[in-house]
């Protein structure tokens, strides 16, 4: 029997000059249930001077609707639990209630009807599937599986596609998870980047075994940067002797439909028939010229969504843009997540990322541990960094002086070819002294002495 590529042949290999045609006839029939079902909707398309019936093409459409910002959604949805001003359906209509991990400030909510519910599941498979998960694999589930966007929706994805789901979670402690791993032999993980670096540190101390030896070879992985940093992944990569694909989902339009497939070059987009993507100017949200190596955030519009629809709304990611078509035959465009535009620090006006100083950190491995922290003396207000920089960086062990003193220069260094921008405060710091992440990595501390 030929296996399949895709899971769903019809929609995702469908040409793209099919594929904007069904996105222009849903893209209409959103908008008006937007403005008659949703008051937010109305009364900002009302404000804009704008009708549904004033837009004649996706020209007029991102020339003429504002976005959506994630602070107007906290804003709406504050207004009454869970969607606020933006319900659209009766409250007997929605079957899921999820939220965003709400790293960055308070969780924001999404709900499903039915149908969105079937759309979740639908793009979930298409991704997991696109990434190389299998019905013959035994897959760790080891993200949140309470109420986050990635929980109990991967898991039910997985499973659908066949596979053998072992649904432990975070936080679980890790001397279980890896027991867990040893005794049940799986083939496949889904998990944070930094989960997968904090498994294969204990691995060798708790179980007296290489991370390669447990078996796991196929890693997808998600929530933060990491997956898709060269000198990150080839670490894990070499460590796991694994397969690591990044993914990445929308929390507040769905769980996951963006994965990269076996070339590893950029991330392919699964659901281009329930969400109209457009890749802007982060200043004035207007479409930029569609060319490989362009960047701009990503504005998306949900075509099918029942519970809530957003339009225009701004996901604040830094994408760079691959047009060319992708040697696997998955059609649409490509693109690179480079960092979010609300991580974005302005340091003496030079535009830093905390997963580009990751990126550079990583690359000095083994001698670095990996660990990092960018601390700084006050929030940064529209991005801008005003007080002074410190950088601590963890070291290895078995260094003398002299090798740290040498490492510091030389990342120093790094730092400033790469950023343009050379950090005056660097820490190094003494293994074991910056704890390593067990979920999700923070890299930007606050602290005022």
């Amino acid at each position: 029997m030929i296996e399949k590529e895709v899971w769903n042949e019809y929609w995702e290999l469908m040409p793209e000059e099919e594929m904007k045609k069904i996105q222009w006839l849903k893209l209409k029939r959103i908008l008006i249930f937007a403005y008659t079902s949703s008051a937010f909707y109305h009364k900002k398309f009302n404000e804009a001077g704008i009708h549904p019936d004033d837009i004649k093409s996706f020209a007029d459409f991102s020339r003429k609707v504002p976005v959506t910002t994630k602070a107007e959604l906290r804003s709406m949805q504050a207004e009454g639990y869970p969607l606020g001003s933006n319900m659209t359906v009766s409250r007997t209509e929605i079957v899921w209630i999820t939220a965003s991990t709400g790293t960055t400030g308070k969780p924001t909510y999404t709900c499903c009807t039915k149908k969105d519910w079937e759309m979740w599941m639908e793009c979930a498979k298409r991704m997991f599937w696109l990434g190389g998960l299998r019905p013959e694999d035994t897959h760790i589930h080891a993200l949140g599986l309470s109420n986050w966007i990635s929980g109990i929706s991967f898991a039910t994805a997985a499973r659908e596609i066949g596979a053998t789901v072992v649904p432990v979670g975070v936080p679980t402690p890790v001397d279980r998870m890896l027991m867990l791993i040893r005794d049940l032999k799986p083939t496949s993980i889904v998990c944070t980047p930094s989960y997968a670096e904090h498994l294969a540190n204990k691995c060798q101390e708790l179980l007296d075994l290489k991370p390669s030896e447990l078996g796991l070879r196929k890693f997808f992985c998600g929530g933060e940067p990491g997956a898709s940093i060269p000198s990150f992944r080839r670490k894990m990569e070499n460590i796991w002797q694994c397969d690591m694909r990044d993914l990445m989902g929308s929390p507040e339009m769905i769980c996951g439909d963006l994965i990269e497939c076996h070339l590893k070059n950029g991330f392919h987009i699964v659901n281009r028939e329930f969400c109209y993507n457009e890749f802007c100017d982060p200043i004035t949200k207007m479409p930029i010229e569609m060319k490989d190596g362009a960047e701009g955030t990503r504005i998306y519009t949900a075509l099918d969504k029942e519970a809530g629809p957003l339009i225009r709304f701004d996901v604040q990611d830094q994408c760079q843009i691959m047009v060319a078509p992708c040697e696997c035959g998955y059609p649409g465009i490509r693109f690179n997540v480079t960092g979010r535009y609300d991580d974005m620090l302005k340091i003496k006006g030079v535009k830093i990322w905390p997963s580009t100083i990751k990126d550079i950190i990583s690359s000095f491995a083994p001698k670095l541990t990996g660990q990092f922290k960018i601390i700084l003396q006050e929030k940064p207000e529209l991005f801008t960094v005003t007080g002074p920089v410190k950088l601590k960086v963890e070291h290895a062990d078995g260094l003398t002086d002299n090798d740290v003193k040498n490492i510091k220069k030389e990342l120093v260094n790094s730092i400033r070819r790469s950023c343009l921008w050379a950090p005056e405060n660097v820490i190094m710091s003494p293994p074991g002294s910056i704890p390593p992440a067990e979920f999700k990595a923070k890299y930007i501390e606050i602290d005022a002495n």
